[in-house]
């Protein structure tokens, strides 16, 4: 038997006995959080406008109303048509030439440490980017990087960690393609190493809420990365 087909399965979640409502009062949510959600609820429906279209025979009161979408990220509906686009525009922008792609993570002793610290997560990029950019400007070469910041793993944990990728060359002065390649091992080294030294340097600004206090020992801090 077919299965009736369930438009947005994400939002009727989200509204199943009040579910977002409950959890409206019992977690503290940041104002993104609320924001993408409220969005999200309120796609395809007339809280967020709409459109009214009428018969043009006379004597005849049929109408249809098509309501506007939420157009957010965050929107299982919406989200998916902007990423197709980006995808789309993306690609057309690359260079057509071989690339090579590396992911960066770090212990999960620190990862909660990075959640209560956003402000760090912006460093986490140059620090990936880091070796690759120093073995390009020794050859005289520029590169290409791109990378995406990830918070959450596949079971939608917090999960700081770095996806990053780097065309397998550079452009000299002379405007000439070289070839380039790195040790994978070795980047995600320097990852490692650059990230320990930076938290070392603002240790003390860091902040550590109660349940956390306990990594105030850098050896239990995760430093010694593996």
């Amino acid at each position: 038997m077919k299965k009736d087909f369930q438009p947005r399965p994400l939002k009727s979640l989200f509204e199943r006995n009040n579910a977002w409502a409950e959890i409206m009062q019992t977690t503290k949510l940041r104002e993104i959080e609320i924001e993408v959600v409220t969005k999200m609820l309120a796609c395809g429906t007339t809280m967020m406008g709409f459109r009214e279209y009428c018969c043009e025979k006379e004597n005849c009161d049929h109408q249809k109303l098509v309501c506007f979408t939420c157009k957010g990220r965050g929107c299982p509906s919406c989200g998916t048509k902007l990423t197709d686009n980006w995808i789309h525009t993306s690609v057309d922008r690359l260079p057509n030439v071989k690339w090579q792609h590396g992911t960066f993570t770090m212990p999960d002793s620190l990862w909660e440490l990075f959640e209560v610290n956003r402000g760090l997560l912006g460093k986490l990029f140059p620090f990936a980017a880091d070796n690759l950019l120093y073995a390009a400007e020794k050859r005289g070469l520029t590169m290409g990087i791109f990378g995406a910041l990830h918070t959450y793993g596949r079971k939608l944990n917090w999960n700081t960690h770095i996806h990053l990728s780097w065309t397998m060359g550079g452009i000299n002065q002379h405007e000439q393609w070289k070839s380039m390649q790195f040790d994978l091992s070795k980047v995600r080294e320097r990852w490692m190493w650059n990230v320990r030294q930076y938290l070392l340097s603002v240790w003390g600004k860091i902040h550590l809420p109660e349940h956390l206090q306990h990594i105030r020992d850098y050896d239990r801090a995760g430093f010694h990365f593996a």
